[in-house]
């Protein structure tokens, strides 16, 4: 069995799709497609359904799929040196977290600890698989995940802000949220995202339907088009350190559940290893640090 026919395994499975695998990996898709089978082929069973907007594990290819990953793993502990050997931790983040959290506490677990990190972004439902699939050790989430295998951990919750261009009339004098209803809206991702279904809710809690004119999955790319005054948007707080260069004002909403979680999550079978608990010390004592920042006048 091929090594790099077990990598390429991996990405599939990550991407969920052959055509952008091969894209990221500057191969062409009948490469692709042919590695695939001749693992298939090796195993002796199927290992993705393919779908008419990509490919999913099939119940077989779920089941190799911890086995793959400990192949790798066994073969990269293999080529390192004896007394050598270094813990690899692997992070999943939103693009919230990504932009903000992430980096601080990476930074703070090197400082500190012998690791290597391989860091990745995903989706929502993304990070629910890879965790479930033993693909990371800890997702940052601003949603919840229920399942009795992933641990979850809260940290203080972040406000949700109206952003609006820096001389649009919300920056002078905010009349409240009603006044959203006319304005056309930036709105986070698709409406299956978590994040913008709890906005969507928000509002309709208000009796405020907003046109949606932009459906973006970058947070900076929302706010370059808020900053150009294409329309108004709700983000968090956490991600909006850069309104005065970018051009755009952030304005707190005074209501109930204009918030969202904060969550560290993590596989099950981790909680006992001394790797997971000093990164959980590390992401509690940044927002620990966090919270009382934002807390000084």
């Amino acid at each position: 069995m091929d090594t790099k026919d077990l990598q390429l395994f991996l990405a599939v499975t990550r991407n969920k799709s052959i055509s952008r695998t091969a894209e990221q990996l500057f191969m062409s898709q009948s490469t692709v497609t042919t590695r695939l089978q001749r693992l298939e082929r090796d195993v002796g069973y199927s290992l993705f359904d393919r779908m008419p907007n990509g490919v999913q594990l099939t119940k077989f290819g779920a089941r190799f799929l911890p086995l793959a990953e400990q192949m790798l793993a066994i073969e990269q502990m293999m080529m390192e040196p004896s007394g050598q050997r270094t813990e690899t931790l692997r992070v999943m983040s939103g693009r919230a977290f990504v932009s903000t959290d992430v980096p601080m506490c990476l930074h703070k677990m090197l400082q500190t600890e012998e690791v290597r990190l391989t860091v990745r972004m995903g989706m929502y439902d993304d990070m629910v698989d890879a965790l479930i699939g033993h693909q990371v050790d800890f997702c940052f989430l601003g949603e919840p995940i229920y399942h009795p295998h992933v641990r979850l951990i809260s940290f203080p919750d972040d406000a949700i802000d109206l952003v609006v261009h820096q001389s649009h009339p919300f920056a002078r004098d905010f009349p409240g949220l009603h006044a959203v209803h006319n304005e056309p809206l930036i709105a986070f991702s698709d409406s299956t995202a978590p994040f913008r279904r709890r906005i969507m809710v928000l509002l309709a809690k208000h009796d405020v339907f907003p046109e949606i004119r932009m459906e973006l999955d970058s947070i900076d790319g929302i706010k370059a088009m808020v900053g150009q005054g294409l329309g108004v948007s709700f983000l968090p707080r956490r991600t909006l350190h850069d309104a005065k260069s970018k051009g755009y004002v952030a304005i707190p909403i005074p209501l109930e559940g204009f918030t969202r979680p904060t969550l560290l999550a993590y596989p099950d079978v981790l909680e006992d290893k001394p790797l997971t608990k000093r990164f959980i010390e590390v992401v509690s004592e940044h927002y620990q640090h966090q919270a009382r920042f934002h807390q000084e006048p």
